[in-house]
């Protein structure tokens, strides 16, 4: 429970939320489908919206209705809102929310009247500088910490995921601990992403040859402009199956959303429920609370541990690059690095 203030009334709900009104977010909405159309990622483009709304929060005030209009017509309090931020941010957070305003600035102000070039350049007058450090950068300097605000997750081996696996809806009835379940392990044994999965219906989940490496259990997901058929490889595939199983034995047509609310409705599960889902199977098996970051590095690490190739692991996560796979399993060769160097020195 919260303590009232004993000056201050209390806040309507909304007004705590800060949320925005039908015309900011119509602009939102404009905003996001044109860096969309210059193909920028889907999640990226929410990042920047989502920044958006924080500057404009910031700079209302109870006398002013909170609107994304104020960063075309009050460029001072949005300096002032990238300089003193509500609330401790980092510096990568910092920059990412001037250059949110920016792009904001060169989309919108055309359509509202605003010379972009002109607003561009009076928001940089009102920002300190220093001395800048090569041609791409321009030197302006906004709040943040060079810190991390957030602790860093597990590094997670196959073990661990077998252990959040067997945690999985341990506790809960049939139907809702073979959900959780496969939930879990799609998170953990497949290059799936969590709104990929949350987005699944059953038709598009087949049995399929995935590419040249397998044949066996896939599922159709679309990641920018292109279709991706993705195999889900043992854990992942074998619950995926049980659920199916589980829905035809309760006389339920496999159709529809994979992951519902209840065995009743085809609402699909939210993101935060399948969240509460996953951090529950890993406070029971006695880890952290790991990211879906962190779980598909583990998922890679065990794909590699079983001899698949760099090259293998990518088309088994459906991943465009290599090199995302040594991104994804960095802190795994730091960590073997650390073992070889110290069982070379017991030796």
């Amino acid at each position: 429970m919260r303590q009232l203030s004993l000056f201050d009334p209390p806040k309507a709900s909304g007004a705590r939320r800060g949320l925005l009104d039908a015309d900011a977010e119509a602009l939102l909405e404009g905003f996001a489908s044109v860096r969309l159309a210059e193909g920028v990622s889907r999640r990226s483009v929410l990042r920047e919206c989502s920044q958006l709304r924080m500057i404009a929060r910031a700079c209302s005030s109870p006398e002013t209705p909170t609107t994304v209009a104020a960063i075309l017509a009050d460029l001072p309090s949005v300096a002032r809102a990238l300089l003193e931020p509500p609330a401790p941010i980092s510096r990568a957070t910092g920059r990412a929310r001037l250059v949110a305003v920016q792009r904001f600035l060169r989309i919108i102000g055309p359509a509202l009247g605003r010379d972009p070039a002109a607003d561009l350049s009076a928001l940089d007058g009102l920002l300190p500088a220093r001395a800048s450090p090569g041609w791409h950068a321009v030197g302006i300097l906004v709040a943040g910490q060079a810190s991390r605000r957030r602790s860093r997750g597990p590094t997670l081996d196959a073990a661990d995921l077998h252990r959040i696996l067997d945690a999985a809806g341990a506790e809960k009835s049939c139907a809702r601990s073979i959900r959780d379940r496969a939930l879990v392990a799609v998170q953990c044994f497949s290059g799936l992403r969590v709104e990929e999965a949350l987005a699944l219906r059953w038709e598009n989940v087949r049995t399929d040859l995935a590419g040249a490496w397998r044949f066996g259990l896939t599922v159709a997901v679309r990641r920018g402009d292109r279709s991706v058929r993705l195999l889900l490889p043992g854990p992942s595939g074998a619950a995926m199956e049980a659920l199916r199983d589980h829905a035809e034995r309760c006389g339920a047509p496999a159709t529809g959303p994979v992951f519902r609310t209840n065995e009743q409705s085809d609402r699909p599960l939210s993101y935060r429920g399948a969240r509460k889902i996953v951090v529950a199977a890993c406070r029971g098996a006695g880890l952290p609370a790991a990211e879906s970051a962190e779980l598909r590095a583990a998922c890679a690490h065990w794909l590699r541990s079983l001899g698949l190739s760099e090259h293998e692991v990518a088309a088994v996560l459906g991943l465009a690059r290599v090199r995302s796979v040594d991104r994804l399993l960095r802190r795994h060769a730091a960590l073997d690095a650390q073992r070889r160097v110290r069982e070379h020195r017991r030796t």
